[in-house]
């Protein structure tokens, strides 16, 4: 890992809740947390043949730091907001996908 590939980012976390009739409303936490991690555009030729189109909207984060990041956590990065769609843990780091919203 190459510290000056390193970019910063910040993490809100997903909080879903109901409300008073019923239906399920996503919010995400005030509370945002600053790290660092690589981000890079999707290119291979897996994740063409699985997300088509959407390509140009997802970006692929290798994460070593120690903050827990899930599914639907919310990533701002270059003040663009993106959404975890897929997480990978490794021995050395996680691979997440996230797509632009």
């Amino acid at each position: 890992m190459k510290k000056k590939s390193l970019k910063k980012f910040t993490l809100r976390r997903y909080k879903p809740y109901k409300d008073s009739e019923g239906n399920n409303i996503e919010e995400y936490e005030s509370k945002r947390y600053d790290d660092e991690a690589i981000i890079y555009p999707a290119s291979s030729s897996t994740q063409f043949e699985l997300y088509g189109m959407r390509i140009h909207a997802i970006m692929n984060m290798h994460y070593y730091g120690v903050l827990t990041i899930n599914v639907h956590d919310m990533i701002t990065y270059e003040g663009i907001n993106y959404k975890v769609i897929s997480e990978q843990k490794y021995k050395r780091f996680k691979h997440i996908e996230i797509e632009r919203l």
